[in-house]
């Protein structure tokens, strides 16, 4: 019988614990645990997600991550993505109210998705196409008819593995730098207004190019052609370490 009561002491002991914690939140302008951390972590993490550095750290890290073999988007996106719709949130509330408006938020779950990461991850839309554009070795040839169609649709896990990419020292170098340039373009073209910021409106991930930016940022011609000009840049970027991971190829071919 004291066993059983002894066993009761702790439980006794937490439920006060927390209740005293409780009534403390209560006694204070917080009221609770949860606006403590809305607070301390809530509002710090919201200007990291809606800052143009935010983006810049979290195209870096998804890159890495990606290289090692780990999904970078399924990491970072699940820290940044509630913060990221929830911009995208508050813009749609302004563009519905009036579609004139300037939208308060530049970085949004649309920004990251359509014009940073462009073909997926590392912006490899650019690769995709940058293969169909020099590509002489029969390794890559028949390769990009077979990425080219999920890459398309933001699809990049058979470019990442058939390429490859995870791994691959030779591709480290623009896989990080085209999205980065793409965050960094993108960000200072629609702060300026040169291109109209994204307005909230719900458009899957899966959209291609082109159609995407112009849903994306209301119905504005100036997204599409925002991602036309990125996507040359994305080519340009990945062009001279594509020519050398298939010179290589070609090489090794002809040697067998």
């Amino acid at each position: 019988m004291s066993n059983s009561f002894a066993a009761l002491i702790p439980g006794a002991v937490i439920l006060i614990f927390w209740g005293l914690v409780y009534a403390g939140f209560k006694m204070t302008s917080f009221e609770n645990i949860h606006q403590v951390l809305q607070v301390i972590l809530g509002k710090p993490l919201g200007a990291f997600g809606g800052s143009l550095a935010g983006a810049i750290i979290v195209s870096f890290i998804t890159s890495l991550l990606w290289f090692i073999g780990i999904h970078g988007g399924n990491i970072t996106g699940a820290i940044m993505s509630p913060i990221w719709l929830a911009l995208m949130g508050e813009n749609l509330k302004i563009y519905q109210n009036n579609p004139s408006a300037t939208m308060p938020h530049i970085v949004t779950q649309p920004f990251m998705d359509f014009f940073v990461y462009m073909g997926g991850g590392g912006a490899t839309l650019g690769l995709v196409l940058a293969i169909w554009l020099i590509a002489k070795s029969s390794r890559y040839k028949t390769l990009k008819t077979l990425i080219t169609p999920p890459g398309l649709f933001n699809i990049n896990e058979p470019t990442m593995f058939g390429i490859p990419i995870v791994l691959n020292v030779s591709l480290l170098i623009p896989f990080i730098l085209a999205p980065i340039l793409n965050a960094i373009i993108t960000y200072i073209t629609m702060a300026t207004g040169i291109v109209h910021a994204t307005v909230g409106v719900v458009v899957p991930w899966v959209t291609p190019p082109i159609i995407s930016g112009f849903l994306a940022t209301g119905s504005h011609i100036s997204g599409s052609i925002l991602q036309i000009v990125l996507i040359i840049l994305d080519i340009i970027i990945y062009l001279p370490f594509v020519k050398n991971i298939d010179r290589l190829e070609l090489k090794n071919e002809q040697a067998n």
